[in-house]
């Protein structure tokens, strides 16, 4: 069944929500809040902005019960999906990981969500298995792209796939929770030092079958551009929880060079096997379980978010409106002001806003019903004349970020306040939460980070859901 179709049925199920939900048919934006006076919020911790779209997903999940409460698991049981943009905070699944497991801890494993065909350090996902040996080009956003040229092989998320030959395949395999030693240093650690923050060890995804390890997904999904081809197919080998395989294909033919969904469902399998016909542009392969938080970390090193402008709009576009996401979430900001502190090729304040606003602007036309969260940078020092620095160019970034979440009705979340500032940062820095080059997280620094913001979304989501009853 449809993501927006299923969404119909639930608003059925739930108390109010069908009006709500059904009013958004015509495609306009719901529940975007007027703009405050800036004055108001610029020391304001956290702005709901429009997560009420993405709390009414978490409501319809709730409403549905644990997935493991019904045979029909995976069946009818909906999936929300969050997609989380970052730069190198979030190297290895920094952060993200810790998020991941902190939704589908309450709300179940909906999957490990977009995935990578070709792994490398900054890219690798955490909880999963990549055996996916070559075999395919990578296009990705080149380094020091400040004019922002055009990049017509990209897909939606900044990324695509290409297979070499027709011999090329992908193999994704369910992995077991990656151990994070760094994280068990820390925390043997906290027991002897309590003034340090506690990092508890996350449970098990509500309803899981295989605890920790990872729920066997049911759904694949691939978003698809004509490459030399006009007519492609995608061969699909699954390995179920027996042991079995299991084979299924799908063939297509583009009508013009914009994207395409390919949609299998499969019995509940722990590995899957891809191999294409007709060399396409892969923009997305996801794999869901079939209900829960489905949670897709992107990660941008080096970049800034605002080049994802470089791809083509309607090829952005349609990427959003395949994948359908229910809460885009950016984490970015060091790159920025550092090309801003140094002006290279001219970049301003003024250009900055300018490109944050037609990015979120792009996102919310091909997306009126994905809420966005801004997760805003914490303080960062630069090295300047040998000694670690305060610089304007970050301040600016910060305020621009929240003046512009506030204008146009998006969430956000003040990791400077968060974090209290540059003395903030110095004592993270000695907790071991910020590493010595004050601007990255460590892995229980990340840990940390996701923890706040988890728990403040909860907060608000509980303030939320008592303000309807």
């Amino acid at each position: 069944m449809p993501r927006m179709l299923k969404k119909y049925f639930l608003a059925l199920l739930v108390p109010g929500l069908s009006g709500l939900i059904l009013s958004g048919c015509a495609g306009k934006s719901m529940d975007r809040p007027e703009p405050e006076p800036f004055e108001q919020v610029r020391n304001r911790l956290f702005l709901r902005g429009n997560l009420s779209q993405f709390y009414r997903s978490l409501e319809s999940l709730e409403s549905a019960g644990s997935p493991g409460d019904s045979a029909e698991y995976g069946e009818d049981t909906p999936n929300v999906r969050i997609l989380f943009f970052g730069d190198s905070v979030i190297w290895g699944d920094c952060l993200t990981v810790r998020l991941k497991r902190k939704f589908q801890e309450r709300f179940g494993d909906g999957g490990r969500g977009l995935l990578r065909f070709i792994d490398w350090a900054p890219t690798r996902l955490m909880d999963h298995t990549n055996l996916t040996r070559g075999g395919f080009e990578r296009h990705k956003i080149p380094f020091e792209s400040f004019d922002v040229p055009p990049f017509p092989h990209l897909g939606f998320t900044g990324f695509s796939h290409r297979p070499q030959n027709d011999r090329a395949t992908t193999i994704q395999q369910i992995g077991p929770r990656t151990p994070i030693y760094d994280v068990r240093r820390y925390q043997s650690i906290q027991k002897n030092n309590p003034s340090l923050p506690a990092i508890p060890e996350t449970g098990a995804p509500a309803g899981a079958k295989y605890g920790t390890d990872g729920e066997s997904w049911k759904r694949v999904q691939l978003i698809v551009r004509p490459g030399e081809s006009r007519e492609i197919k995608a061969q699909l080998s699954y390995r179920m929880e027996d042991g079995a395989t299991g084979h299924d294909a799908a063939s297509l033919r583009f009508v013009d060079s914009g994207c395409q969904s390919i949609s299998f469902s499969i019995p509940a399998s722990r590995r899957i096997d891809l191999s294409f016909e007709g060399r396409p542009y892969i923009d997305g392969l996801a794999v869901e379980t079939g209900g829960g938080v489905s949670f897709s970390s992107i990660v941008m090193r080096g970049l800034h978010q605002a080049w994802l402008l470089g791809i083509p709009e309607e090829q952005f576009a349609c990427g959003y409106r395949q994948y359908d996401p229910d809460l885009v979430i950016f984490q970015f900001g060091i790159n920025e002001s550092q090309t801003m502190h140094y002006a290279v090729q001219g970049f301003s304040p003024e250009i900055y806003e300018n490109q944050l606003r037609q990015l979120y602007a792009r996102i919310q036309r091909a997306a009126p019903r994905a809420s966005i969260l801004i997760l805003g940078p914490w303080e960062r020092l630069l090295k300047q004349n040998g000694v670690y620095q305060t610089y304007e160019a970050h301040a600016r970034v910060r305020e621009i970020q929240k003046r512009v979440a506030n204008d146009m009705g998006l969430a956000y979340f003040d990791g400077f306040i968060f974090l209290e500032g540059t003395e903030g940062l110095r004592r993270a820095v000695r907790r071991g939460l910020i590493q010595g080059d004050y601007t990255h997280t460590s892995y229980p620094g990340g840990h940390y980070m996701a923890d706040a913001l988890y728990a403040k979304l909860m907060e608000d989501f509980q303030t939320w859901k008592e303000s309807r009853r």
